[in-house]
């Protein structure tokens, strides 16, 4: 696949994000494939504290060519007793639902979201498995770091996770309130995502649950303003009539 045009602000927003999470990390790595800029695998170590914690566990993203204005896509290419192989993953933050995606949101915000809800309940979500006891689960995280992904040079999880863990893990504040997995019955249609601003300068590394709250209480007051608006007018016609 020929390398896209840099000049574009989608392709300075991906190189950028990149450039980040190729800094060390111990229980996330993501990186473009070789042909595909496109085109992320990523590894995440499974969350403390839950059947998945010694797994290493790998996957791919899709991104769309309007990133970061719409949502990336997320599946998983092993098997871990938690969601699918190979099958799209519904979350509010992948392309099944992009009314609620925000372009402030990137790469490593997703993966750091998808890693802690790994550990919940499936619920029926698309993409997730139900009903995997917790003892399968464990012996699946053991095996799990001998994966070989072709596309990432036959190497096994734990040797590419293992290569940048020489730094601190990540410290991205997690996102249960404004991120979750939907489950069936609350699938939305395609709906395009929205935003104003410089979308190649966009970074995820200070994203706060805080933030999206205010974000999502101004978007209220706005409606709210409209709505007293509307009112407001038709009063003042009935007046004038």
């Amino acid at each position: 696949m020929p390398m896209p045009n840099k000049n574009t602000p989608t392709v300075r927003r991906i190189l950028k994000e990149a450039k980040e999470l190729s800094e060390p990390d111990r229980d996330i790595h993501a990186a473009p494939t070789e042909d595909n800029l496109f085109e992320w695998h990523f590894i995440i170590r499974g969350p403390p504290s839950s059947p998945y914690e010694d797994g290493y566990y790998h996957g791919r993203i899709n991104l769309p060519s309007n990133y970061p204005l719409a949502p990336p896509s997320f599946r998983f290419l092993q098997d871990s007793g938690r969601f699918d192989v190979n099958k799209e993953i519904c979350l509010s933050i992948s392309n099944f639902h992009v009314e609620e995606w925000l372009p402030a949101w990137g790469i490593r915000t997703a993966l750091v979201a998808l890693r802690s809800f790994m550990a919940t309940e499936a619920n029926g979500a698309v993409g997730s498995i139900d009903g995997v006891p917790d003892e399968t689960k464990r012996e699946i995280a053991r095996k799990s770091r001998e994966f070989k992904c072709s596309t990432c040079g036959g190497q096994r999880n734990y040797e590419l996770l293992c290569a940048t863990t020489e730094g601190s893990s990540t410290n991205e504040p997690q996102l249960e309130a404004s991120v979750v997995y939907k489950s069936v019955e609350q699938q939305s249609g395609n709906n395009s995502g929205k935003y104003s601003g410089s979308i190649e300068n966009g970074s995820d590394r200070g994203v706060s649950t805080q933030q999206i709250e205010q974000t999502s209480q101004g978007i209220c007051r706005n409606k709210l303003t409209v709505f007293v608006s509307v009112l407001v007018a038709i009063w003042a016609v009935r007046f004038l009539l």
